[in-house]
């Protein structure tokens, strides 16, 4: 009987800070790995990290650089937004992923497109657009979010813990697996054609949609006084 053990080889990129001059929308597209992004009040600016990981079998990799980050920020009409692309041009065997950190005092607007991985974002406020397989997906914040949050998942959870004052209109469905609703605080009405597997519901009398979808996976949204800690 033959056995195999898996090793890891990091390669560490040079962390980029940069400045700002307000709150930021981020942009993450990432070839696949770990993104998270997280509201920070002791940063100056933003501080954009990555590495690089590439699984071996049975002897740790040479260290090579196969993957390639850009960073930079645009004006636009709403504000500054700070772009992340990470890509990877010369995986066959897909053993390499991108493990990519973001800290900035203030996050308004999130956008992640990852092609496979754990996605974390921490005391963020607006608008969500989430996209990713083959991982979880944590959103939880102490601010109050009413704006619209899409998230997209495969062979993955996804948590959504925001503050009592939030409100939304969900629809979320898990194949294969559960989505709740837990509420502490506030009003919520269950919606007509909620199964087990698929939530409709009002909650603070929201508008704004939150959709939610997974495979192999659940859906759990907390509406809760202390995000963090309850």
């Amino acid at each position: 009987l033959l056995s195999s053990c898996r090793s890891t080889q990091v390669v560490d990129l040079n962390s980029v800070a940069l400045k700002t001059s307000g709150p930021i929308a981020v942009y993450v597209q990432s070839f696949g790995g770990s993104v998270t992004i997280i509201a920070d009040p002791s940063v100056s600016g933003v501080i954009v990290s990555a590495n690089q990981h590439e699984e071996g079998l049975g002897t740790v990799p040479v260290a090579r650089l196969y993957m390639d980050c850009s960073v930079y920020i645009e004006n636009g009409p709403l504000g500054e937004t700070l772009y992340v692309i990470a890509t990877c041009e010369n995986d066959p065997l897909h053993t390499v992923t991108a493990n990519i950190v973001i800290r900035a005092k203030d996050i308004h607007g999130v956008t992640v497109m990852n092609e496979r991985g754990d996605i974390v974002l921490r005391g963020i406020s607006g608008s969500v657009n989430i996209q990713t397989r083959d991982g979880d997906v944590l959103i939880v914040t102490p601010l109050v979010m009413n704006e619209q949050v899409t998230v997209e998942n495969r062979r993955g959870n996804i948590v959504y813990r925001v503050r009592s004052e939030s409100s939304g209109l969900i629809d979320a469905t898990a194949i294969n697996g559960e989505a709740t609703l837990d509420l502490r605080n506030g009003n919520a009405i269950i919606l007509p054609g909620s199964t087990g597997d698929h939530l409709v519901a009002r909650f603070n009398d929201g508008v704004n949609l939150i959709t939610m979808r997974t495979v192999e996976g659940n859906v759990r949204i907390f509406v809760v006084p202390d995000p963090f800690g309850s």
